[in-house]
């Protein structure tokens, strides 16, 4: 027995990753956004606000195959294996046993790999990239450049994080820009990615501004640091990430592809760090530097005999807490009530109760893509979410559900916490179960300034262009829409909101795109703000989020 496990010990390994991550995803629930991406994949499209495109392509493969939680995983668990197998052919000096070691180590490469989401087929095409370059520098020909140009723009596909993958292996080898072929892989990876690129100009570039600007903080706060910088010995450990961060930034290269990695390593780390001076990273975007985490950690604990014991000892500890998180994961584990946001424990029960109490009619959903999206996979009905202005835009300002319940009869869905935190959902409260009839809302009108917002002696002065779905058109002059105000929203640095009407409303908006010029007295407490338009809608109170933000100061 053991001398077969030494003969195939790596077919053995791989097989038993794959496997154990195949029964997890089957059996255990959605998580939030898994949810969301399932949507994607229900309306394909070259982009969408939040992200590329090829997520929704992996998602929508594997529930053509399997309608249920193991087809929304099924090729993420895949590519999730395939990225630990070329990881370990990158390796310069191979010991199997402590590989296994440093990848089981990590608990986010186990549990991670099943989780429907942008950052496993990134990694994979992480991995696949370096395999490439490896190929590309050894050997620099017109095939090599074009593989290497698929695989930059399939990272691109996965996740916009691929491009500090690109520009750290650029900078780590500056002759790459005495090559013509370099040129060639930089013209394929553009025309491959060209789809993409078209759909954000033809939208307007959301995800631009949503990633660079929207995601801002109005102010900084030392705890994004501290979160950042805890977050990341937790995602590389959780028990042993210390040891294997400080092994891999301390080895020296000893080729192209070891500098590339270094390089991408430090970029990341310090890229993101950085970030956090001008709003909150989440841990799992610094994912691409686990590729070069693995492989240069490897090479230096190769090195150092006490380290290998201390990754050893570690390891049945580290296995043992994540076998303990994998059984819990299982719906029929009772959810633990300490645990303040469990995203794979009753979602079935808190959606058969809306779903009950909806008796047929659609469900909307105030400020909360995810919970939209839980409901729709969950009752297999469609649902929207209605992006108020103190929530965040996203693809639901896209997809053509708004339209289709205009005029109906909805039952409207209160806050996200409401639905998460009680028993039944007869308890919940802030607008849970009410009912509208006519339903209307106007997120997908899209206000977009033009110059810079002026307040002077308590005159905010605005004017630009009002986009709007030509469909819409036709409801702003009838009763009762055509009153439907719009609004300015000041948001304080507390997150306090203002609603200051303008005195515009839909029914003034007689083409698809209008410009306007508003004039509109102001009296607010001295402060930064952030001002956004808001277009109120069939629920008192709770106006839909209908442009980006813009700072904005009132002097005393």
């Amino acid at each position: 027995m053991l001398s077969f496990i030494r003969r195939n010990h790596k077919l053995l390994f791989y097989l038993a990753w794959c496997l154990l991550n195949l029964i997890q995803a089957a059996y255990t629930e959605l998580f939030d956004d898994e949810a969301y991406y399932w949507i994607y994949s229900r309306f394909p499209d070259w982009g969408y606000f939040d992200h590329p495109p090829l997520v929704a392509l992996l998602i929508k493969a594997g529930y053509a195959l399997f309608p249920n939680e193991l087809g929304v995983r099924l090729f993420i668990v895949l590519l999730n294996t395939a990225t630990i197998f070329i990881t370990q052919q990158l390796l310069a000096k191979k010991d199997d046993y402590l590989f296994y070691a440093i990848a089981c180590s990590i608990a986010v490469v186990q549990i991670g790999g099943i989780i429907a989401v942008p950052d496993i087929p990134l990694l994979f095409f992480v991995a696949l990239f370096f395999w490439l370059y490896r190929r590309f520098t050894e050997r620099v020909t017109i095939l090599n450049s074009v593989w290497l140009g698929l695989s930059i723009a399939f990272m691109m596909y996965s996740k916009y994080h691929g491009v500090l993958i690109v520009l750290c292996t650029l900078v780590s080898n500056p002759k790459l820009f005495a090559r013509y072929q370099t040129y060639i892989v930089t013209a394929v990876a553009l025309l491959v990615f060209a789809p993409h690129l078209y759909w954000q100009y033809t939208h307007g570039f959301p995800s631009v501004q949503f990633h660079l600007f929207e995601r801002s903080a109005s102010y900084y706060d030392t705890k994004y640091t501290i979160e950042y910088l805890v977050g990341q010995l937790a995602l590389a450990g959780p028990l042993i990430g210390w040891l294997l961060l400080k092994a891999a930034f301390i080895h020296k290269p000893a080729s192209d592809l070891e500098r590339a990695l270094k390089y991408t390593l430090i970029g990341i780390y310090g890229f993101f760090l950085i970030s956090t001076f001008k709003g909150r990273v989440e841990a799992n975007w610094t994912v691409p530097a686990f590729i070069g985490l693995i492989v240069l950690s490897h090479q230096s604990v190769l090195q150092q005999p006490s380290w290998r014991k201390w990754l050893y000892k570690s390891l049945p500890v580290t296995l043992v807490l994540i076998l303990l998180v994998r059984i819990y994961m299982f719906p029929v584990i009772p959810r633990v009530s300490w645990i303040r946001k469990d995203e794979f424990h009753q979602n079935k029960i808190w959606v058969g109760e809306i779903k009950e109490r909806a008796q047929g009619i659609p469900a909307v959903f105030i400020g909360s893509y995810q919970k939209a999206s839980k409901y729709w996979f969950y009752s297999q009905t469609p649902s929207l979410s209605m992006n108020a202005i103190t929530y965040r835009r996203n693809n639901f300002n896209f997809w053509p559900l708004e339209d289709s319940l205009i005029g109906k009869r909805v039952m409207v869905v209160g806050s996200y916490d409401s639905v998460t935190r009680n028993n039944r959902f007869t308890q919940l409260i802030n607008y849970a179960s009410h009912i509208y009839e006519p339903y209307f809302s106007f997120s997908k009108v899209d206000i977009r300034c033009e110059g810079k917002p002026l307040l002077k002696n308590k005159q905010f002065t605005v004017q630009g262009i009002i986009k709007s779905p030509a469909f819409y058109l036709s409801f702003f002059q009838q009763k009762p829409y055509d009153t439907t105000g719009i609004q300015l929203a000041f948001k304080e640095e507390n997150g306090k909101v203002t609603l200051i009407p303008t005195g515009f409303t839909v029914g003034q908006i007689q083409q698809a795109s209008q410009p306007f010029y508003l004039q509109v007295p102001v009296n607010l407490p001295a402060g930064n703000y952030t001002f956004r338009f808001a277009v109120n809608n069939c629920i008192p109170g709770i106006p839909s989020m209908n442009s980006t933000g813009s700072k904005v100061k009132v002097s005393e």
